[in-house]
């Protein structure tokens, strides 16, 4: 989590500012789901805090009560506000009280899928979507419909549908059509325009679907419902989430992994296609275009191919991680012959580039540096490092869900079992692995042989079931949520430690001295749109200082007052470090630099007191 510090950067004006570094856990409670009518602002604490306090243009404080829940407050005479939430705990996984309080509406027979709302300047912010598969009742009795729940924050139905309420699983006002089957709908993705776009792996209504944040509307995001298709159209049933990038209707781009699409492969199974969807707002029928071919991706040192050898029915998943830009494929078998987790860079389109590998689990099993040069650190006479795999090599079996949490600092998996065989990676379901500025895992080889954990941080969150269905989330505070169709229920999770959060009006989120969001997504203070605040965003408020620019000119003017100076200096400072670094070195600023730096941060520093 230090990737988000400045003592480093400011270490040589330790003289004239001293930095505490120890706010970095991530938080539990926020204010979500804020929304203004007239002089009213009202909005949903998620968890129990401490104090939540309201600044209105900057002052004018009220303190509100921190109970889980709705509130409220008044802006007349005001333009502008943050809801400031802090609390402390002790440090460590514990499920959220609301998480406690609402289990009976977390109950699903088929938790498919769940994500969280990322986007703070959304009236949907910190709401929770859920796939359940079908409408038969849940194992408490409970009665199900077959689409997509909205939840609060709390997990409390959004609508105020009641708990035995079918038609809070919304399909898009009827618009959408899931398959009485296990895998309808299947993953959902929610996009920078808060629409939720919804994979569907059944074979009748197999495709892409979307549907509006508030689940009113939807339709077909690609032409037709069905699969397999054998080539014939440009989709088949479709296992991954779907990836997006842009807005519906504008200038969308989707990525699936396809089951059963063979296009121009002679194989079908398990390639990943780009669909450039643009401004088209419905049925889109143009061409899916290959970008990752599973035929011909390579082999392992081995011999064993990288990826799932084309199996039709694997549950795999790709994703993209939004910080580093990486993409991830996971697989849940368990024979470990094929790559369990496939990190891979982006080329320079932002298509998963098989000439950039950056990890790979089957080729790390069997060989820490993952070209076979490396004599096994075991002594054995073959070359794996684990000597329990022979047959069975690929330790990261049983991958059946990854997530990137928000600041790009930890990969979570989530296993549909374990094993007693596996010391690596131990006997729970849920485990954080660290990453590392380029978002590869930092995996601790060397000291394998006296402490096998690898240095992998375990979380009993769910129960194991060989072949249930996984499902895992984070929300931009950093709390988990984990679910599982043998338990039938989702949970949340949060790490404990000291947290603030504030929600603001100017559409960001802070969560212990880092933001995200504002100006259409991203993080703030990264002024040259590369993904990470450094020397270039410092550089270009150094050389517009003092200058009156047009207001709000992101290049300049973060704060959007038209003049750049101390407060867009503090934007930049604030953030310091924040995203993935675009290059390996880091610049060091010059002395004249440096002595501006110590004078920001004492002006920042002076400000949030």
């Amino acid at each position: 989590m230090n990737r988000y510090s400045m003592k480093t950067l400011l270490g040589c004006v330790a003289a004239a500012v001293t930095l505490s570094t120890a706010g970095t856990v991530m938080a539990v409670p926020y204010a979500s789901a804020v929304v203004q009518t007239g002089n009213t602002v009202d909005f949903i604490l998620n968890e129990t805090a401490d104090t939540v306090t309201v600044l209105r243009d900057g002052g004018s404080a009220l303190v509100i009560a921190g109970t889980a829940g709705a509130h409220s407050f008044d802006m007349t005479g005001f333009s502008s506000y943050s809801i400031a939430v802090d609390h402390s705990a002790a440090a460590g996984w514990v499920e959220s009280s609301s998480s406690i309080a609402n289990a009976a509406s977390l109950n699903f027979e088929r938790p498919n899928a769940v994500q969280v709302n990322k986007n703070p300047g959304s009236a949907n912010f910190g709401n929770i979507y859920v796939g359940n598969r079908s409408t038969l009742p849940a194992a408490s009795g409970r009665v199900m419909g077959d689409g997509i729940y909205i939840l609060n924050a709390t997990g409390v139905n959004s609508g105020g549908e009641g708990l035995n309420d079918a038609t809070a699983a919304k399909n898009g006002g009827g618009t959408l059509v899931f398959n009485a089957s296990s895998n309808s709908p299947w993953r959902i993705s929610i996009g920078e325009d808060d629409n939720i776009y919804i994979a569907d792996w059944s074979d009748a209504t197999g495709g892409v679907k979307f549907m509006s944040a508030d689940g009113a509307s939807g339709g077909l995001l690609l032409a037709g419902a069905g699969g397999p298709t054998g080539g014939a159209g440009n989709h088949g049933s479709v296992v991954s989430r779907p990836v997006v990038t842009g807005s519906l209707g504008v200038d969308l781009t989707l990525w699936t992994m396809d089951e059963d699409l063979a296009g121009s492969v002679a194989a079908t199974g398990n390639h990943v296609w780009r669909y450039d969807i643009g401004a088209t707002t419905s049925d889109y029928a143009g061409a899916a275009n290959l970008v990752l071919d599973a035929s011909t991706d390579g082999t392992n040192s081995d011999g064993s191919v990288i990826l799932f050898d084309l199996n039709i029915g694997v549950d795999a998943d790709i994703q993209r991680d939004a910080t580093s830009g990486n993409w991830i494929i996971t697989q849940p078998r368990n024979d470990g012959n094929e790559t369990g987790l496939l990190i891979l860079g982006a080329d320079v389109n932002g298509n998963p580039d098989m000439t950039n590998v950056l990890f790979n689990s089957k080729q790390f099993s069997l060989d820490p540096a993952g070209d076979g040069s490396v004599a096994p650190l075991d002594g054995a006479t073959d070359d794996l490092l684990f000597p329990e795999f022979d047959g069975v090599q690929d330790i990261f079996r049983f991958i059946s869900r990854a997530e990137v949490s928000p600041d790009g600092t930890t990969l979570v998996l989530h296993r549909r079992t374990t094993g007693a065989e596996n010391p690596y990676l131990g006997l729970e379901p849920v485990i954080l692995i660290p990453l590392d500025a380029n978002g590869v895992p930092i995996l601790d080889v060397a000291n394998v042989l006296t402490d096998p954990t690898l240095g992998i941080t375990e979380l009993a969150m769910v129960s194991q079931s060989n072949g249930s269905r996984k499902t895992i989330s984070y929300d931009l505070a950093g709390n988990l949520y984990a679910g599982s169709n043998a338990d039938e229920q989702v949970s949340i999770w949060g790490p404990g430690g000291v947290s603030s959060a504030i929600t603001s009006s100017d559409g960001t989120f802070t969560i212990n001295g880092v933001t995200f969001g504002g100006g259409g997504g991203g993080i703030v203070g990264d002024l040259d749109g590369d993904g990470f605040v450094g020397i270039n965003d410092l550089n270009i408020v150094l050389a517009n200082w003092n200058q009156t620019v047009p207001p709000g000119n992101p290049l300049a003017d973060p704060s959007g007052d038209g003049f750049v100076g101390i407060d867009d200096l503090n934007q930049v400072l604030g953030n310091w470090n924040a995203g993935v670094p675009p290059t390996a070195g880091a610049a060091v600023p010059e002395p004249t630099t440096l002595a501006l730096l110590g004078l920001g941060g004492v002006a920042m520093l002076r400000r949030r007191r």
